[in-house]
């Protein structure tokens, strides 16, 4: 039996370097850290080929009993978890990016044997072997180290749902596609970037998924014995986007207001003598902690509560609005999906007619290209047209991705210093850590053909290599 020579020498070079860890400079702690990535990535792709092997050899054949029953173990999964130490969902994750790694090599060896003049016929057709479809870019970024096995069970998942509907060129195409957007990022965006590629593919998937969340929706209430009250709700995405709005809208007002309140004293500004001054130093006052932003969202919840049973104010200074964006063509056939700001995922057509008939819900149509052809029939001020204009290119915070309700439009070219203007070219939609960490690091932002770029400082990388950001980072534009 044989070891993965270069593993083994790179982890005998990491446990040298870690000795000295602390003292490492930022660059090298980085590049040590890419290594330690990759030494994983590679030993995680021989345990998922080995966690393969032991699922086939598992399954009974001709009346005997399997690797896993024969070891004292109830399933294959039992017999990995517990060689691995880990849980039996991590175990079946790995066996299943095993598959797809001994799908592709059995396929190429296969293939190579037919084109040495084999006289066996070949058992693959063009997706891979007879028992089940071959994923050969999923299965080289795979091997490359460029995906974790997490995010390879959850493309490989994908990929077999969407094989049962496109042809194998189209196939190969969504493939593509898709993995080359998952690489690099965590898993949690893979998860979504999955969620908007499959949609299309499968509609009537999205829908009847919508009506089992839909029937799943609760809301309990559960008093503790100290007299708190426990509120636990449980939503479907529709049913949950007017109460994130809500909620996002009214600890993005308050932290703004607290914001401006110790600005204006600090500065002396004349706003210091009204409202903000008291806010201000009801802030300071000794005992009085500043809230966080989940007792803001529970002191919104009240709020709302209280403004049902008959309050006179309007709306305590917040307004919320929920918008939801689609293609012209998908909405005129009825059939396709549509995106909420914030969501992790789409819903279908279906639904956002359902949420049409509110008024507080902003459609945004767009043509073919992507263009804006109607925000509704709401009036808006400019500069809130121009937010939605940026939310629907961005996509939120178009460095990290964090929703719109998070952010703020900035000015690329600087309002004061470079006389930048207020057009849609010169702006950015960015939450209020990435716009500090752009500025304190020297970042550049640049947009082109409607897509934002950001180019690193020199201390980062020295070839300041541009970065695809936005919504063109994060989601699959497959024409199937």
């Amino acid at each position: 039996m044989t070891q993965s020579t270069g593993t083994v020498t790179d982890v005998a070079v990491l446990r040298a370097l870690l000795e000295d860890v602390e003292s490492l400079p930022r660059a090298e702690l980085l590049a040590v850290q890419q290594r330690a990535v990759a030494v994983r990535r590679e030993a995680d792709v021989l345990l998922a080929r080995v966690a393969a092997e032991v699922a086939r050899r598992s399954q009974p054949d001709d009346g005997s009993v399997g690797l896993a029953r024969r070891e004292g173990h109830q399933s294959a999964q039992g017999l990995v978890a517990s060689a691995a130490g880990g849980s039996q969902a991590e175990a079946a994750r790995l066996m299943r990016v095993g598959q797809v790694l001994a799908r592709d090599a059995e396929a190429t060896r296969v293939s190579t044997i037919d084109t040495a003049g084999s006289a066996e016929p070949s058992a693959f057709g063009a997706r891979g072997r007879d028992d089940g479809p071959r994923f050969p870019a999923l299965a080289a970024a795979l091997r490359a180290g460029r995906l974790s096995v997490d995010a390879g069970a959850c493309l490989a998942d994908a990929l077999e749902r969407v094989a049962e509907v496109l042809s194998d060129v189209d196939l190969a195409k969504w493939e593509t596609e898709v993995v080359t957007k998952a690489i690099g990022l965590p898993l949690m965006k893979v998860r979504r970037l999955v969620s908007f590629a499959e949609a299309p593919v499968r509609p009537k998937d999205l829908e009847a998924r919508e009506e089992q969340q839909y029937a799943r929706r609760s809301v309990t209430l559960r008093p503790e014995a100290d007299g708190m009250i426990t509120l636990t709700a449980h939503l479907d995405p529709v049913s949950a986007a007017p109460v994130r709005s809500m909620l996002d809208a009214y600890v993005r007002d308050a932290f703004q207001k607290r914001r401006d309140a110790l600005k204006d004293t600090e500065s002396h500004s004349p706003a210091a003598d009204g409202e903000n001054a008291a806010l201000a130093a009801s802030m300071r006052a000794a005992g009085s902690p500043e809230p966080t932003a989940m007792q803001l969202r529970a002191d919104a919840l009240v709020w709302l509560a209280r403004h049902a049973q008959g309050c006179e104010s309007d709306h305590a200074g917040v307004k919320t609005t929920v918008v939801v964006r689609v293609d012209l063509d998908a909405l005129r056939a009825g059939i396709g999906t549509a995106e909420i700001d914030g969501a992790q995922g789409p819903i279908s057509v279906t639904a956002l007619r359902q949420m049409a008939a509110d008024a507080e819900v902003i459609p945004a149509v767009l043509g073919s290209d992507g263009e804006i052809l109607d925000w509704g029939r709401k009036r808006r001020f400019f500069t809130h047209a121009q937010r939605l204009a940026l939310v629907e290119r961005d996509g939120g915070c178009a460095r990290c991705h964090a929703p719109p309700s998070w952010c703020e439009g900035h000015h690329i070219e600087w309002w004061e210093r470079d006389k930048g203007r207020s057009d849609l070219s010169n702006g950015v939609l960015l939450c209020v850590r990435c716009h500090h960490d752009i500025h304190r690091d020297g970042w550049d932002i640049t947009v082109k053909n409607n897509r934002v770029y950001f180019t690193p400082p020199r201390a980062l990388d020295r070839t300041r290599t541009p970065a695809l950001g936005g919504r063109a980072r994060v989601e699959a534009t497959v024409s199937v």
